[in-house]
């Protein structure tokens, strides 16, 4: 309800310090905008009216309580709204200019895609969202492969990504956190960790050898690449073993120099006191242990079991590091995409525009008239999201889905879990489905229900998806030359150095198969393959690597 009214004397004083401040945009945040947002209505729109100043209020963000949470959301938006134009507008100058008359979209760190005038409103929603867009692409390739439960690993040159699809649908958090700014806005969990293939490897104050989080980055890079970088990184370590090699640039541009490799590693050979192999091949070990710690982390807060998951590696290094990695967390079936060097840019093409409405109420799962208020509330949403979609020229026309959600904890917890709701049993004046689906999530991620407490609902979320046409998955052409495959020296684990079999990946049409140890080129990865894999090439191009536990 309303108290008192908006003092616009005080706005207009405050309007005009900003003006004398000389600022750009401006956050709109009042204390109880999750529930009645009038009054911040009317102070945003004021300030609209002044001076062309980008504008933000919290409530066309986010409809949610927690008002810290909020503020840094609102604060963070605005300020990147003069930076997103700029970058938008000259975007589309430049493609105009190149002829294009393609729809544009931009991807958001929830998984989807907005048009550039909903980007320009909410920028802040794409935040992190590149390492996301590869979290898209598994989520297609799964569903074209038949797996349905995915863990994404996403190895670059300065961090390894991971992300977790279950049920075909990426893992989701409400919350972002960007330096020590929260970030309240839906968003696809990603858990990275500085390991990739620039990440130095260096000893401790106490001995022990260490792999990132600094790295060599792409200038000077990794010692082998010849720019004047001596540090020994992850990928020194992986041409020095034979797994890379001076005879396949990287890239297929980047000469590698194997003797700049080792030197880099002797330097750390000497401060560990073991010789150059041991040395690289303790690098690798130790940035797969770290990367297998972030998997479990990553599936730690929905108590998921990795043997229950396939492995999708890509990145430049992701595949590089997959098996070795799957036989640690005892996964069965990894997942090689064609070119895992690109699957993120493959899933910027693959999101569906998503657009996230929410509306904070506080209610009892006992309360009477629940399911009445649940759908007044959820209608309320539609039609915010309906206005959105005829204001877009883009989307005003275009088909959607709707799905809706909402927050749900035990009366005096301070942290909900998301539930799925269905509309049919909402109209039918039912709710005990939703808490009884709470009760069961909420038991699989902190292993305990208490079937008999009250619940208190505290956020509804209606998510609109606008589906777009996607690039087809369809199987690379296969090179016309001989897959006869030469060989090298590598270092296989217990095994020492060994002659291995060495492929190009254009060679390899589907139906193929490959018994480990060996070595699988392309321009933008390498595929390692311990003696305990075996690879298939499925028919859409995936190399299916199966571990066998007895070779292990």
């Amino acid at each position: 309800s309303v108290l008192r009214q908006v003092d616009t004397l005080s706005a207009e004083t405050a309007a005009s310090a900003l003006e004398t401040a000389g600022v750009e945009a401006v956050a709109v945040v009042f204390l109880h905008a999750y529930r009645n947002p009038a009054h911040e209505q009317e102070v945003t729109a004021l300030l609209r009216s002044r001076n062309g100043w980008f504008v933000c209020g919290s409530a066309e963000l986010s409809g949610e309580l927690r008002e810290f949470e909020r503020t840094s959301t609102t604060v963070l938006n605005a300020a990147l709204m003069p930076l997103i134009d700029n970058y938008l507008t000259r975007l589309e100058s430049g493609l105009a200019a190149a002829g294009s008359t393609a729809s544009l979209f931009v991807t958001q760190s929830n998984g989807g895609a907005l048009t550039p005038a909903a980007a320009r409103v909410r920028p802040v929603t794409l935040a992190l969202s590149g390492p996301v867009a590869g979290v898209v692409a598994c989520s297609r390739l799964g569903r074209a492969v038949g797996t349905s439960e995915l863990i994404c690993l996403d190895m670059g040159g300065t961090s390894a990504d991971v992300s977790i699809i279950s049920g075909n649908q990426p893992q989701m958090t409400s919350e972002l956190t960007i330096g020590e700014l929260p970030v309240r806005l839906p968003a696809v969990h990603v858990h990275s960790i500085g390991a990739g293939g620039g990440s130095i490897a260096s000893v401790d104050i106490g001995g022990a050898l260490r792999v990132g989080p600094a790295s060599a980055g792409a200038e000077p890079g990794p010692a082998c690449y010849g720019r004047g970088g001596t540090a020994p990184t992850v990928t020194d370590c992986q041409l020095h073993l034979g797994r890379l090699t001076e005879d396949f640039a990287l890239a297929g541009r980047l000469p590698l120099d194997a003797n700049l490799a080792r030197g880099a590693i002797e330097t750390l050979a000497e401060q560990l006191g073991m010789t150059v192999d041991d040395a690289a091949a303790g690098v690798i070990e130790v940035v797969n242990a770290a990367m297998e710690g972030a998997v479990r982390v990553a599936l730690r807060s929905r108590g998921d079991d990795p043997r229950d998951f396939a492995l999708v590696a890509f990145g430049g290094a992701g595949p590089l590091h997959a098996a070795e990695l799957a036989h640690r967390l005892s996964i069965d079936t990894i997942i090689v995409p064609p070119h895992p060097g690109t699957l993120s840019a493959l899933g910027l093409l693959a999101a569906d525009v998503r657009l996230d409405f929410s509306a904070s109420e506080l209610h009892g799962s006992r309360e009477d008239e629940l399911a009445t208020t649940m759908l007044s509330t959820y209608e309320a949403l539609a039609r915010q999201a309906q206005a959105e979609m005829d204001g877009d020229d883009e989307l005003r026309d275009r088909s959607c889905t709707h799905e809706h959600s909402c927050d749900v904890r035990y009366a005096g917890q301070a942290y909900e879990v998301n539930v799925p709701v269905d509309l049919t049993s909402l109209e039918q004046r039912d709710t005990a489905a939703v808490f009884a689906r709470f009760h069961e999530l909420h038991q699989q991620a902190y292993g305990f229900a208490s079937l008999e407490d009250e619940c208190e609902l505290v956020t509804m979320r209606l998510v609109v998806t606008v589906p777009i046409e996607k690039p087809p998955l369809d199987p690379v052409e296969v090179a016309s030359e001989s897959s006869v495959p030469t060989s090298r020296s590598v270092l296989v684990p217990s095994e020492g150095y060994v002659d291995v079999p060495i492929y190009r990946r254009d060679t390899l049409a589907p139906g193929a198969t490959i018994d480990g140890p060996a070595v699988i080129h392309q321009t933008d990865t390498t595929t390692f393959v311990p003696r305990f894999a075996h690879v298939l090439v499925d028919e859409l191009s995936n190399l299916i690597i199966s571990i066998d536990r007895a070779d292990a």
